[in-house]
């Protein structure tokens, strides 16, 4: 548990370690759950398609007291790269906590990371 006492459901763990260690995943989506009490997982794709992860996260929404608006996430990608001695992979952590989210979710969101 961390400083917000926001926890991490098994099944983030578990679906990580499949990214980093089966390589079938290309990225994992996590959001915090509607009673902010839980990180889960949105969503977890083979789709290799940055602009696809890209536009899942800039247009992520969450409802706070009945209204919609943009909704903070977490990311892992799985990176591909190339560089002069060779390629690799890294997994990359990312974290949209884009202005326009209700200031409560901002905050649970910045401090659960």
């Amino acid at each position: 548990m961390n400083k917000s006492g926001v926890t991490v459901t098994p099944e983030c763990v578990a679906t990580f370690n499949e990214l980093k260690l089966g390589k079938s995943i290309k990225y994992i989506i996590y959001k915090l759950s509607d009673d902010y009490t839980q990180i889960v997982v949105e969503e977890a794709s083979t789709d290799k398609e940055w602009e696809t992860f890209q536009n899942k996260i800039m247009n992520a929404k969450a409802s706070f007291k009945g209204k919609e608006g943009k909704g903070p996430r977490y990311a892992v990608y799985d990176l591909q790269y190339e560089l002069e001695g060779g390629e690799g992979t890294r997994c990359v952590w990312i974290q949209d906590l884009t202005v326009g989210f209700h200031l409560k979710r901002r905050r649970m969101a910045d401090v659960s990371e």
